[in-house]
């Protein structure tokens, strides 16, 4: 920011506000409406996918269906690749195809029978719903059904022929016009994508291994402090990869193949960062013996050999396994003094081992049997997994989802027939529309979508008063308009925070200047429009916190607290290391996916009414903390998963005290954290562990057995370095035990109960 924004007297800056995400108007405003390169793309993208609809609209006589093209247009991802585009639209095209003929039976059955139509209606929009919420979907079916049977429930046979031809032709103009505009305007190939993130990655490793080359007896140069993932980051990898195999087809027969490669180039970043990280720089300073240079060197070679073969897609692992000589690994370690330099070592070696697969596609057998290793956690059930009790526990707030909103649907459709009141029929789609995880989230949305309807309003007056009566022509029209698509196509270019203005603004006046043809008249309808989108707010609102209300911090602990159980079986000593890519990368996504919500959450939890309480703002505070945190736990814990693997320990041949208090320490760790757990899920109030005294015996039998107090300094730093992560590992696990027993204070105090 700069010192003139600093300096800045207006209330603006002075009062933030929490409908800002805790800045001023102004400040969000300078962030959210921010240049840059990619976003300049997106604009484009939207902007031209908004222009062709609105010329099309015109052109065929559609207008009304064009405002809603525009709508659905607006709301899908403008900085979408080239894959991802091509899934998304035929997903939504098959979604369409399956709207219309639910729509078309529906009305069918029931359209003359109100008493059916309207129950039936609600358990087709809270399956839907409940589907969305599942896969993490646009709401689009629940939406283009409503549209198609609810708007005018009075005229079934209307109906009818609009949910035959208007959803079709709505779904052909929206989702088409997006997918071709995607794939024509800079599309990005997904493939490419995924190289370059997997070479990035390897340039990490590659410049903290030159680092510590370059600072070894000369001078402690500055380094750029590296963060572990966030969270998210490695499941959008994934998607690059499942985007990439559509667009290439060949990849699927690699597909286990790519898997283990991005988990092991993702856990080799990781060990290299922490390596980084926590070396001093007095050690740093230390000039290196001649074995451990050749060790660094032959890494920091292999790394960049392996970066280019990636960069290229060319094989290098032959010119790596020349340089990966175990002689000189060994010619600095012992084969039985564990190090994280063999970790990391083994890591590059098989790497390079992967790399070589890609190119040299290993047979039909042996592809099965990596498939059926990777898939094996899952077990096969003679029937589905939904008519279990299990599923419908664990997505019982994806069903209470679906019936709320599509009750408040309902509601709406009662309440523009009741009044006879027709313009108003945006309240029903208002209500799928703010469908969101929480009420922050719905409040969110609801400013959003409100603060748009009203700029689409203004705008569309502006356009009436100003420059109707002197357009002619369909390019005057289009010309006199770009400014409002540009606008919205921009806002809507940016992050979810604000995104949704420009769709609802660009929505509202094209529902305005679309509505017909010739002169606009009907002023009303802005008015109009704008009052059921406040009628939709308001239903919606008093549903909320009626029926199973979702406050957005107590889903947040929810959320944390699945996270940290899933952390605890990380704790687990895996026996092989054929087993690294099963058993981890379920849990790394889980815990990934689990957090990011958390973190969202917490976000919208500063929208809500009493979000300004002084037990709230500490609860937040605090539960930001414990995300924080357990996003690194999850790093270390991966880490130290990998060392036990990957660094020549031979556990079994230690002796069985040793072999005890390793296990005993595992133990303890996944007991503290499930503790944790059951203390933000309000089942605790204490979490007692003895994590620190089990820890100090297990090193003291490391101690006794290595014999590590007669090592050499290089070897004794080794295990220094082992004994560091553990203590990291135990100093996180026991600051999220003190946040999570705060938490629980701050709302004991506030006189309420943990749920």
């Amino acid at each position: 920011m700069n010192k003139g924004d600093t300096q800045h007297t207006s209330d603006l800056h002075k009062r933030p506000s929490k409908l800002w995400f805790g800045t001023s108007l102004a400040q969000f405003l300078k962030v959210e409406l921010k240049d840059f390169p990619g976003r300049r793309v997106a604009t484009l993208r939207l902007f031209m996918v908004s222009l062709i609809i609105v010329l099309v609209s015109q052109t065929l006589q559609v207008p009304p269906l064009g405002a809603i093209a525009i709508l659905i247009c607006l709301s899908y991802d403008a900085y979408a690749n080239a894959g991802q585009s091509l899934a998304f639209g035929m997903r939504q095209l098959g979604y369409l195809i399956v709207t219309t003929l639910v729509s078309v039976f529906t009305l069918m059955l029931a359209g003359n029978d109100p008493w059916l139509l309207l129950p039936l209606s609600f358990i087709i929009l809270a399956v839907s719903l409940f589907h969305a919420r599942l896969i993490a979907w646009p709401t689009g079916i629940a939406l283009w059904y409503s549209i198609a049977v609810l708007y005018n429930p009075s005229t079934p046979d209307e109906n009818i022929y609009q949910a035959l031809w208007n959803i079709p032709i709505i779904g052909v103009l929206a989702i088409g016009t997006w997918t071709v505009v995607h794939l024509t305007i800079k599309p990005q190939d997904p493939l490419k994508l995924l190289k370059a993130s997997i070479a990035g990655q390897l340039a990490v490793v590659e410049t903290i291994l030159s680092a510590r080359l370059a600072d070894s007896g000369v001078k402690i140069h500055d380094r750029v402090i590296r963060k572990f993932s966030s969270a998210g980051s490695f499941g959008k990898i994934l998607g690059l990869l499942d985007n990439a195999e559509l667009i290439h087809p060949a990849m699927r027969q690699q597909h286990d193949t790519y898997l283990a490669l991005l988990l092991e180039i993702d856990g080799l970043r990781e060990t290299a960062i922490w390596l980084d990280q926590v070396l001093m720089a007095e050690y740093r300073a230390q000039a290196m013996n001649q074995e451990k240079l050749n060790v660094y060197l032959a890494l920091q070679s292999a790394c960049v050999l392996l970066r280019q073969g990636v960069e290229e897609y060319r094989d290098t692992s032959g010119p790596i396994a020349m340089l990966l000589i175990d002689e000189v690994l060994y010619s600095y370690t012992l084969q039985t003094n564990p190090s994280l330099l063999t970790a990391i070592w083994r890591s590059l070696q098989r790497s390079a081992e992967l790399m070589h697969n890609l190119h040299s596609p290993a047979s039909v057998s042996e592809i099965k049997t990596l498939a059926t290793e990777t898939n094996s956690n899952y077990v096969d059930t003679k029937l589905p997994t939904w008519f279990g009790y299990e599923f419908w526990a664990t997505h019982a707030d994806s069903l209470q989802f679906g019936i709320k909103f599509s009750l408040g649907a309902i509601l709406c459709a009662l309440i523009v027939e009741s009044l006879g009141w027709a313009d108003i029929n945006t309240a029903i789609p208002t209500c799928l529309v703010a469908a969101q995880t929480s009420l922050g989230a719905d409040y969110r949305l609801s400013i959003l979508r409100l603060s748009g309807a009203l700029l689409g309003g203004l705008c569309a007056y502006f356009y009436v008063l100003v420059f109707q009566s002197q357009l002619d022509t369909i390019v005057d029209f289009a010309l006199v308009t770009i400014p409002v698509w540009a606008i919205a196509a921009w806002i809507s270019a940016g992050s979810e925070r604000i995104a949704y203005l420009g769709r609802q603004l660009g929505f509202s006046f094209a529902l305005f200047v679309l509505h017909d043809f010739g002169q606009v008249t009907d002023l009303y309808l802005p008015r109009d429009r704008v009052s059921g989108i406040l009628l939709g707010i308001i239903v919606m609102g008093i549903i909320d916190y009626a029926l199973w209300p979702r406050r957005s911090i107590v889903l947040a602990r929810h959320h944390s607290a699945t996270a940290l159980h899933t952390l605890a079986r990380f704790t687990t000593r895996l026996p092989d290391l054929n087993l690294l890519l099963k058993h981890t990368l379920p849990l790394r996504l889980s815990a990934e996916k689990d957090l990011s919500v958390a973190q969202d959450l917490v976000i919208h939890a500063r929208l809500e009414p009493d979000a300004g309480l002084s037990y709230k703002v500490n609860e937040r505070t605090a539960l930001s903390a414990i995300i924080d945190e357990a996003g690194n736990l999850s790093g270390l814990l991966q880490i130290r998963r990998r060392y036990r693997l990957l660094s020549g320990q031979q556990f079994s041949s230690f002796p069985d005290e040793l072999q005890k208090h390793s296990r005993a320490f595992d133990a303890v760790l996944a007991t503290a954290l499930e503790n944790t757990a059951l203390v933000l899920q309000g089942e605790r109030h204490d979490v007692a562990t003895e994590v620190t005294s089990i820890h100090a015996f297990l090193k003291q039998s490391y101690t006794e057995h290595h014999c590590i107090d007669r090592l050499p300094s290089d070897l004794a730093m080794e295990w220094e370095l082992r004994f560091r992560l553990d203590q990291q590992i135990m100093e996180l696990v026991e600051h999220i035990q003190k946040r999570a027993v705060d938490i629980v204070s701050y709302r004991l105090k506030a006189g309420l109960t943990i749920d």
